[in-house]
C-alpha cells in the first residue's frame, strides 16, 4: 500500500508543478485572464494536491481506492475547468500557428490526403473509435484499482505525468482545432447516418482549447504500451479500435495532424517511464501487495 501512495504523491508533483507554472505564465502574458473562472481554475490545482494528501494521510485499501477515483474524476473536472478558464477571455489562440506548421510539414493542408478515403463506413468506424476513448480511460484508471497490485501506483504515476503535461500543453497552446477554426477550408466529411448523428455530440463536448497535444493519441499510446507489457492478449484486441481512434482525430477534423505525433510521444514516454512495473503474470497476489 505504501508503494502505491508513494507513486501517487510523486504523481501529484507532475500535475501541480507544470500546471501551476503555465497557468501563472498565461496570466502574466495576458492579464485579462484575471477573472473569476480563471482564478477558480488556479485554486483547483492546489486543491487537487491537498485532497490527495488528506486522503493518503492514513493508508488503507479504501482510502487508496478513493485516491484513485479522485484522479479519474479530476480528468473530467480539469478538462472542463481549463476550457472554461481559457474561454473566459478572448485571448491568443494557437490555431494559426499550428495550422501553419501542418502546412509547412506537409507542403499544404494535409486534409487533402484524406479526401481519397472518405466513405460513410469509415466515418462510422472512426467516430466510434474516437468515442471509445472514454472506455480507454475507464479501463486504465480502474483496471488496477480493485486488486491494488504493485503496478497500481506505477500506472497512476504514468497517467498523472501524461495529464499534467498534456493539460499544460492546452494552456501553452490553446487551440480549437480545424473543425472550429477554419471549417470553410475543409473538405466535406462523407457521413453515415451514425456518424452524422454522433458528430454534433462530439463537437458539443469539445472545450475549444484541447488539441495540442492530442491527449486522445497520448492515452491510446499509453494503453498500448501498458497492455503490451502486462496484458498481451488485450493489446492485440485493442489494436484495431486504437487505429480507428487515431485516424478519427484527423479524419473527423478535430485535430491538426501535428497534434498526433506529440500526443503519441507523450503517451509512449509516460508509459515507458513506469515500464519497470512487472508483468501481471509475475506480480505477487493482491494479499501480498505492500
Amino acid at each position: 500500500m505504501e508503494s502505491i501512495a508513494r507513486d501517487i504523491r510523486r504523481g501529484i508533483a507532475w500535475v501541480v508543478l507544470p500546471l501551476s507554472v503555465v497557468t501563472l505564465l498565461r496570466l502574466a502574458l495576458e492579464p485579462a485572464y484575471w477573472n473569476v473562472r480563471y482564478v477558480a481554475w488556479m485554486l483547483m490545482i492546489p486543491a487537487f494536491a491537498v485532497a490527495h494528501l488528506l486522503i493518503l494521510r492514513r493508508l488503507s485499501p479504501l482510502r487508496t481506492r478513493i485516491s484513485l477515483l479522485l484522479n479519474f474524476a479530476a480528468i473530467s473536472i480539469g478538462y472542463t475547468s481549463i476550457g472554461a478558464a481559457l474561454r473566459s477571455n478572448n485571448g491568443w489562440r494557437a490555431d494559426a500557428f499550428i495550422y501553419s506548421v501542418d502546412k509547412w510539414v506537409f507542403h499544404g493542408d494535409p486534409q487533402r490526403f484524406l479526401t481519397h478515403i472518405q466513405t460513410p463506413w469509415l466515418s462510422t468506424v472512426t467516430i466510434i473509435g474516437y468515442m471509445g476513448f472514454a472506455g480507454y480511460l475507464i479501463y486504465l484508471f480502474l483496471s488496477e484499482a480493485f486488486t491494488l497490485t504493485p503496478a497500481t501506483g506505477r500506472l497512476q504515476l504514468g497517467l498523472m505525468r501524461l495529464y499534467g503535461l498534456g493539460f499544460s500543453g492546452y494552456l501553452l497552446l490553446p487551440a480549437a482545432g480545424p473543425a472550429f477554426n477554419h471549417p470553410e477550408l475543409l473538405p466535406p466529411i462523407h457521413h453515415s447516418a451514425i456518424s452524422a448523428g454522433l458528430q454534433p455530440l462530439v463537437l458539443a463536448h469539445c472545450s475549444h482549447v484541447d488539441v495540442a497535444p492530442s491527449i486522445h493519441a497520448a492515452v491510446c499510446a499509453f494503453l498500448l504500451v501498458w497492455t503490451w507489457r502486462r496484458h498481451r492478449r488485450l493489446f492485440w484486441f485493442l489494436v484495431p479500435p486504437s487505429a480507428a481512434l487515431l485516424l478519427g482525430t484527423v479524419y473527423l477534423q478535430y485535430h491538426y495532424f501535428i497534434d498526433l505525433p506529440f500526443g503519441l510521444l507523450l503517451g509512449t514516454w509516460a508509459a515507458l517511464s513506469v515500464s519497470h512495473a512487472k508483468p501481471a503474470s509475475v506480480l505477487p497476489s493482491p494479499g501480498a501487495a505492500g
